[in-house]
C-alpha cells in the first residue's frame, strides 16, 4: 500500500548521495538508516545515473507516495533537466540530460512521482524544522562542492528586488570571478596547494592533519565569504544566518575572520552540523507550485487526425491539398522508424508542447526496448535578463502593441558555450536532442521538426501552457516581431535537409511525413490551385455573417470579427496523405521555391508574400475604429517592414443602411480633429465622426480604397473581404467608440502615430475620385465580361473581377493570383493535371508558375470571381 506521508528523500552531493525515508508528518525527526553511497561528480551519465538509481532501489521496499531529490543548481527542477555548467565540472556531463526520466527508466518507478529540488532550498526547509529556526529573515548557506544559497521571510522561501537576479549566490560576480569560484571546496584546496604546495584530497584532512598551515587559507576564506555577504545581508534585513554544508564542520578555522566582517550587523550566526539531515528532510517536505493544465484558451476546433467527409457547396474550415505520399499518425509509427538511430535531432518552432511530446515518444520507444536519454536544448538559452536587454529595441518597447522586427537569429538566444556542452556519450540507446533551436549544437543525426500553427501558439500563450523563448513571458508582441522572424529564418535553413517534419498542433497525438515527401508535396502544391487554412476570431466589433454562412465555425463564440483567410505570415497548409493529416506553415512554401510562387514578385518580395486576404464582419456587430496606416517610410523606419499596409474594402455583402467610413470632409482642420479625439480619449467623450470623416454608403461588390495614411472604418452591417498588402497588424486606431475590448480592457489608441502618418489632403470630393474603385470592363465575350477594378497608385497590387457561366480561360503572365468566388455556389478550377472545386467566399492561390488556369461554373445565374495579383510595374 502506498503512504502519502512517507517520501524517499534523496541528497546528490559532489562525492556521494545520500539517501532515506522520511515521514513528513515529523520532518523534524530523526530519520530512518541513511544510505550514503560514493559518487564521482565528474563521471559519465550512466555511473551517476547508477548510482543515484542503487539509493533508489534499496529503498522500494518501503510503500512511499514519492521522491524528493535534492540536486544542486543550475537545473530545471520543474522537468528534472540538469543545467548544470561552471561550477567545477561537477556533473557536466549530464549537461541537458532529463535526469527524470533516466532515473525513472534506471529503477522502474515510472508511476511513482519524481521531484527535483535546489539543494539549497531543501536545506532552508528542512533546517526549520531540525534546527527550529525561527527568525524574521534567515538566509541559508551551504559550503561545500559549490556555493549554496536560500532565502526565507517568515519562515517561506524568499525573492524579490534585495536578493540575486538569479535568487542564488553561486553565479555573483566576486574579485576576479563568480562567487562560486571562491566559496566552494576547491578555492580552499587549490589556494591551499599553490600557498603551501601539499596537495590534499579534502578540507577535512586540510582542517585536521594541516591545521597550524592551514589557518592563513580558512582565515582569508572567512574574511572573503564577510566581505561578499555583508551588502546583501543588510540589504535583506538578514536576522538569522546559517552556515552549513561539509565546509561548516571546519568552521573553528574561519568563522573569527567572517565574523569579524559582519560584527555590526544585528544577526544570528548558527553553524549547522547537520546540514544533510536538513536537506534530506526538506526533500521530502518541499513542493512546486501547482502546474497549469490548460493547454489552450478558444472555443475553435483543433484540426481533426483525419479527413472529415466533405459536404458539397460548402465552405470548409479545414481545407487540405492532396499528397501523393503517406502522412502517418501516433508516436508508435514515429518510433519504430528511428528506434534504431544513435543519435536524433528534434527542432521546432516555439509553441511546441516539448514535455508532452517527448514522453509521447518516449514511450513509444520504450514499447520497442529501446533505452533513451533526452538532452534538451532550453538548458543553453542565455538567460532570460540577457534575451530580454538583447530585444529591448525591437519588442521591448513601451508600446503595448508595435516594436521593431528583429534582426538577429536565433543563435543570439542561445549562448554558443553552452550549446556545445551537450554532448550524448556512447552509452547504448537512442540518444535525443530536443527543444526549439536544437540542432543549433551541431550535433550530426537524423533531424526531426516539429511545426505548430501560429493559432495555436497564440491560444496556448492565452492559456500560459507555453512561454516565449528564454522568458517567462507569454506575449504575441514578443512572438511578432522577435521570436518568428528568428524562428522563421532558421526554420528556412533546416528545410531542405529536413528527414522529418512533425505536425504538433494536437496536445495527444502527432501526424508527420518523411522530409523528401514533403518537399515533393511542395514541388506538387506549386502547380496547382490550393487553398490555406483559415483561422477565426472574436472582436468587439465582432458580427454574425460567418457563424451563419461558414460551415463548421462553433455556434457558441460570442461572434466572429475576422478570419485569416489569407494572411501567410500566420496562415498553415494542410496537406492530405492516407486520408490523415498535417499542417506546415504556409511560409515553407516560399522557402521552398519562392520564384514558382510568386513569379515577377519574387525578386521584390522574396520569401515575404504579397497580398492577403481576410473578412471582417460587422453583420449586427458594431463599426471597426478609426484608423489608419502608416506610410512606406514610417514602417521600415519605426518597425522594420519592407512595405506597409495598403488596403481595400470588397464588400461581399452587407444590409441596405450598411457604410464605410473614407477620407476626410472638405472643411477637415487638423488640429481641431486631433483635439476632439484627445477629448473623446481623456473624458470619454462620444465623437461626432460624421463631422470629420465623410460617410459612404456600402453596396455589394462596392471596392473601397484605402491606402497608406487614409482614415477609414467599416460601417456596422458590412461583410468586408479585406484585399490588401500583408502586413496586417500596423493599424492606428484614433477613435474606438468608446469601447473595451472584449476581456474589459481599453484598446490601445494611437493618437501620435496617426497624425504622422495621416493625409488630410484626401478630402472632400477628392475621396470619391479617388478611393472609390470605379470597375472598366477590359474584356467581354458570350457568356461572361472581365472588369477591372483599378486600386490607388499606392496600391501595389491590383484586382480583377470575371462575371460568367461556363468557362473562362485565365493566364497568370508569370504572376501569382489569389482568388475569391464572391458571387456563385462552387467553381471548378483546373490548373496542370488538377481539378478542384471552391465553394463560395473560399480563398485560393495560382501559383505564377502554373501559367494559365480555368475556370468552369454550371451554377444558376453568372459566378463572380475576384482575383488579386501584383502590378508589374511594382516588381
Amino acid at each position: 500500500m502506498i503512504s502519502e506521508k512517507k517520501k524517499i528523500a534523496i541528497d546528490i552531493g559532489g562525492s556521494h548521495v545520500s539517501a532515506c525515508i522520511v515521514d513528513t508528518t515529523q520532518p523534524g525527526a530523526l530519520p530512518g538508516s541513511i544510505i550514503s553511497k560514493s559518487l564521482r561528480a565528474d563521471g559519465s551519465i550512466t555511473e551517476i545515473i547508477a548510482v543515484i538509481a542503487s539509493c533508489i532501489t534499496a529503498l522500494q521496499d518501503t510503500p512511499v507516495g514519492g521522491i524528493g531529490i535534492a540536486m544542486p543548481g543550475p537545473f530545471d527542477y520543474q522537468q528534472g533537466i540538469s543545467a548544470i555548467t561552471k561550477v567545477g565540472g561537477k556533473f557536466g556531463r549530464m549537461f541537458g540530460l532529463h535526469v527524470r526520466q533516466a532515473l525513472q527508466d534506471a529503477t522502474g518507478t515510472g508511476a511513482l512521482p519524481v521531484q527535483f529540488y535546489n539543494d539549497a532550498h531543501c536545506f532552508a526547509i528542512g533546517a526549520r524544522h531540525v534546527l527550529g529556526l525561527n527568525g524574521e529573515r534567515t538566509v541559508l548557506l551551504t559550503l561545500g562542492t559549490g556555493f549554496g544559497s536560500a532565502f526565507l521571510a517568515n519562515g517561506e522561501l524568499a525573492a524579490g528586488p534585495d536578493l540575486p537576479p538569479s535568487g542564488a549566490f553561486y553565479d555573483c560576480l566576486f574579485q576576479d570571478g563568480l562567487a562560486d569560484d571562491y566559496f566552494s571546496t576547491r578555492w580552499l584546496l587549490d589556494t591551499f596547494r599553490q600557498q603551501t604546495t601539499v596537495a590534499v584530497t579534502s578540507v577535512k584532512v586540510m582542517a585536521e592533519e594541516y591545521k597550524d598551515i592551514a589557518q592563513p587559507v580558512f582565515n582569508t576564506f572567512g574574511e572573503n565569504l564577510g566581505t561578499f555577504l555583508r551588502p546583501w545581508l543588510a540589504g535583506f534585513g538578514c536576522t538569522e544566518l546559517v552556515i552549513g554544508g561539509n565546509i561548516a564542520r571546519a568552521y573553528p578555522l574561519f568563522s573569527a575572520a567572517l565574523e569579524k566582517q559582519l560584527q555590526d550587523l544585528p544577526l544570528k550566526i548558527i553553524y549547522c552540523q547537520e546540514t544533510e539531515r536538513c536537506i534530506l528532510a526538506g526533500a521530502a517536505m518541499a513542493t512546486h507550485a501547482p502546474q497549469n493544465n490548460i493547454l489552450r484558451r478558444t472555443l475553435q476546433p483543433l484540426l481533426p487526425v483525419s479527413r472529415e467527409t466533405a459536404r458539397d457547396n460548402t465552405y470548409t474550415i479545414f481545407p487540405s491539398f492532396q499528397a501523393s505520399s503517406p502522412v502517418h499518425e501516433g508516436y508508435a509509427s514515429l518510433a519504430s522508424l528511428i528506434k534504431d538511430d544513435h543519435t536524433i535531432i528534434i527542432d521546432g518552432y516555439d509553441g511546441v508542447l516539448w514535455e508532452q511530446f517527448r514522453s509521447g515518444l518516449h514511450q513509444a520507444l520504450l514499447q520497442l526496448n529501446r533505452p533513451v536519454y533526452w538532452y534538451h536544448s532550453a538548458v543553453c538559452l542565455q538567460s532570460p535578463e540577457v534575451i530580454t536587454t538583447m530585444l529591448q529595441d525591437y519588442s521591448g518597447t513601451a508600446d503595448p502593441v508595435f516594436g521593431k522586427r528583429f534582426e538577429g537569429s536565433l543563435s543570439d538566444f542561445f549562448d554558443a558555450e553552452k550549446l556545445s556542452l551537450i554532448n550524448p556519450d556512447d552509452t547504448p540507446g537512442v540518444h535525443i536532442i530536443y527543444g526549439t533551436g536544437a540542432a543549433l549544437t551541431g550535433i550530426k543525426g537524423r533531424t526531426l521538426y516539429i511545426d505548430v500553427p501560429k493559432n495555436e501558439i497564440q491560444y496556448r500563450l492565452r492559456a500560459g501552457s507555453i512561454t516565449n523563448i528564454g522568458t517567462p513571458t507569454h506575449t504575441y508582441k514578443r512572438c511578432y516581431f522577435a521570436d518568428w522572424p528568428a524562428l522563421n529564418k532558421h526554420k528556412q535553413t533546416l528545410l531542405p535537409q529536413l528527414d522529418i517534419i512533425i505536425d504538433g498542433q494536437r496536445p495527444d497525438t502527432i501526424t508527420w511525413m518523411q522530409g523528401t515527401h514533403l518537399r515533393a508535396a511542395l514541388d506538387d502544391m506549386l502547380t496547382k490551385p490550393f487553398r490555406a487554412r483559415p483561422w477565426f476570431e472574436a472582436g468587439v466589433w465582432g458580427g454574425e455573417w460567418m457563424k451563419k454562412n461558414l460551415s463548421g465555425l462553433n455556434p457558441d463564440e460570442v461572434n466572429y470579427a475576422w478570419s485569416f483567410e489569407l494572411i501567410t505570415p500566420e496562415n498553415g497548409l494542410v496537406l492530405e496523405g492516407d486520408n490523415k493529416l498535417l499542417e506546415i506553415s504556409f511560409d515553407m512554401l516560399l522557402f521552398h521555391n519562392n520564384r514558382q510562387l510568386l513569379g515577377k514578385a519574387a525578386q521584390r518580395f522574396g520569401t515575404a508574400f504579397p497580398i492577403r486576404f481576410d473578412f471582417l464582419d460587422t453583420f449586427n456587430g458594431g463599426n471597426l475604429s478609426v484608423q489608419c496606416h502608416p506610410r512606406p517610410e514610417y514602417t521600415r523606419t519605426h518597425f522594420g517592414e519592407d512595405f506597409t499596409q495598403d488596403e481595400t474594402y470588397y464588400i461581399l455583402d452587407c444590409e441596405p443602411d450598411a457604410q464605410v467610413y473614407l477620407g476626410f470632409q472638405e472643411d477637415i482642420q487638423p488640429e481641431a480633429f486631433k483635439s476632439a479625439l484627445q477629448e473623446a480619449l481623456t473624458n470619454n467623450v462620444p465623437l461626432p465622426v460624421e463631422k470629420y470623416v465623410q460617410q459612404f454608403s456600402a453596396r455589394k461588390h462596392d471596392l473601397f480604397l484605402i491606402p497608406n495614411g487614409t482614415v477609414h472604418a467599416s460601417g456596422k452591417n458590412n461583410m468586408v473581404l479585406e484585399i490588401s498588402s500583408t502586413p496586417y497588424i500596423f493599424t492606428f486606431k484614433m477613435y474606438d467608440w468608446l469601447r473595451t475590448d472584449l476581456n474589459g480592457r481599453p484598446r490601445p489608441i494611437h493618437l501620435d502615430r496617426a497624425f504622422e502618418n495621416l493625409y488630410f489632403d484626401r478630402k472632400g470630393e477628392t475621396v470619391p475620385a479617388t478611393l472609390i474603385s470605379q470597375p472598366q470592363l477590359q474584356e467581354e465575350w458570350t457568356q461572361g465580361k472581365k472588369w477591372q477594378l483599378p486600386t490607388h497608385q499606392e496600391h501595389f497590387y491590383t484586382v480583377d473581377r470575371y462575371e460568367f457561366s461556363g468557362e473562362v480561360r485565365i493566364r497568370t503572365n508569370g504572376q501569382c493570383h489569389i482568388c475569391m468566388l464572391v458571387e456563385g455556389r462552387q467553381l471548378e478550377v483546373s490548373a496542370g493535371n488538377s481539378t478542384q472545386r471552391f465553394q463560395y467566399a473560399e480563398t485560393f492561390v495560382i501559383p505564377a508558375g502554373t501559367d494559365t488556369y480555368t475556370c468552369r461554373y454550371d451554377g444558376e445565374g453568372k459566378a463572380m470571381l475576384v482575383v488579386a495579383y501584383v502590378k508589374d510595374n511594382y516588381c
